[in-house]
């Protein structure tokens, strides 16, 4: 059967001399992975357009039971202006592609999720002001999409934040996932940033680290099998405050 659907590219990999397996958040399909030929020609599908974030209009073949779809046309739907020239832009690109690569494992369609994705890597490209601080509010508002919204209404002076639990209580936790109401200040500050108010956000090096360390423990804390990140180190390497 012949499909034809909107996706983010999330990972690609060799699969031979002539073809790439590529790995998509599909708008209609969800988490999917195709056969898709390396090189442009009629017809046929361009390794530019696999890049990490890209966003791209295809068609593909689909058989029921096979585990990889084939790939047979591909088209750019965004053409990028300075996502992929901009260091900074580029490092996080290949840093959320992997993390998004880790946490989109059903294949269930959610097109509100998808939405959200497309927006969000649209903005990243035009961003200029405060775009250090993208990564920070793109993966707490993705805690909405995936479930796991922490709960900061009961943050009050003197009480401790559950990392397992994801809220407040007056009492330090019986396990070592916690926060006081000190260390957890930047991450209650973190509830409402937004793309519009990205410049707003002054962070040192030494925060901005933080504050994604402790993302990415409470992803690993509410997510099933959520690893470590190993483009993790260019992304800290790199940020100044």
């Amino acid at each position: 059967m012949l499909v034809e659907s909107l996706a983010i590219v999330l990972h690609k990999i060799k699969y031979d001399d002539k073809n790439l397996i590529v790995h998509v958040y599909s708008r209609d399909f969800g988490r999917i992975s195709y056969i898709a030929a390396k090189r442009k020609k009629q017809g046929s599908v361009h390794a530019s357009a696999f890049e990490a974030l890209s966003l791209i209009r295809y068609q593909a073949e689909h058989k029921p039971n096979r585990e990889l779809q084939r790939m047979k046309e591909c088209q750019h739907l965004y053409a990028f202006h300075t996502l992929f020239l901009d260091p900074v832009k580029n490092s996080i690109s290949l840093f959320l592609s992997e993390v998004l690569y880790r946490v989109l494992q059903e294949a269930e369609t959610n097109e509100s999720l998808f939405a959200y994705l497309s927006e969000s890597i649209k903005i990243l490209d035009l961003v200029e002001d405060g775009k250090a601080n993208f990564h920070l509010a793109f993966l707490m508002q993705l805690c909405r999409y995936l479930g796991i919204t922490p709960n900061m209404e009961d943050a009050q002076a003197g009480w401790y934040f559950d990392m397992q639990a994801g809220c407040f209580v007056p009492f330090p936790p019986n396990h070592k996932f916690w926060m006081s109401y000190e260390e957890a200040g930047p991450f209650i500050h973190l509830q409402n940033i937004a793309f519009d108010n990205l410049a707003d956000y002054r962070f040192s090096r030494i925060q901005r680290r933080k504050l994604l360390d402790t993302l990415l423990d409470y992803y690993r804390l509410h997510l099933n099998n959520f690893p470590e990140i190993k483009s993790l180190d260019i992304m800290q390497d790199l940020f100044e405050g």
